[in-house]
């Protein structure tokens, strides 16, 4: 019995361990694997976005607007973009990716992706795939973002089972959707 009471304690120690002391414990000092170069750049705040909008329309039905932009919404130097617009009926969009000023690094400047999530009947509704979707970002700066987006046959799934499994199809019908997005500080 002590051995194993011992055994736990130790497991529960390790844990505490990485917990607190976050990825540098397994991926090195700068966050990232091993073998980066130290003084790799930290991540800088570009712009910060206080309005904006966004429309998304299924199938040519009506548009859905979300008027609701997070007030943590902006875009940084090294991930770029993270943008979430929502409204009251539940649906959210979420722009990652667009405006980083590295260069050639990852993820690339020119590479945005987007998701919509729907809160309908008590579960959590995401679509899975970025691939689906075409974004198209005209201006992602310190002056703000606005673009469109084309997405062909994207498939909602159980946002909440995607975490620890597969992400599994709720079988509702694949649709096509068009977006259009605007931010501004």
């Amino acid at each position: 019995m002590r051995g194993s009471r011992g055994a736990a304690l130790a497991i529960c120690g390790l844990l505490v361990a990485f917990v607190a002391g976050g990825c540098e414990l397994l991926m090195g000092r700068n966050g990232f694997a091993p073998g980066f170069v130290d003084d790799f750049p930290s991540p800088s705040p570009i712009a910060s976005f206080a309005t904006g909008s966004a429309t998304i329309t299924i199938d040519g039905g009506a548009p859905i607007t979300l008027a609701d932009l997070d007030k943590d919404s902006g875009i940084e130097t090294y991930f770029g973009s993270n943008v979430h617009w929502s409204n009251a009926d539940g649906w959210h969009l979420r722009i990652n990716g667009a405006g980083s000023d590295l260069g050639e690094s990852v993820p690339p400047p020119e590479i945005a992706f987007l998701t919509i999530d729907r809160i309908t009947d008590g579960q959590h509704w995401t679509t899975y795939d970025p691939s689906r979707c075409v974004v198209d970002v005209a201006v992602a700066d310190e002056t703000g973002m606005r673009g469109t987006a084309t997405c062909k046959g994207l498939e909602w799934y159980d946002a909440l089972g995607a975490i620890t499994a597969e992400p599994k199809s709720l079988g509702q019908p694949k649709f096509d959707a068009e977006i259009a997005f605007e931010a501004a500080p």
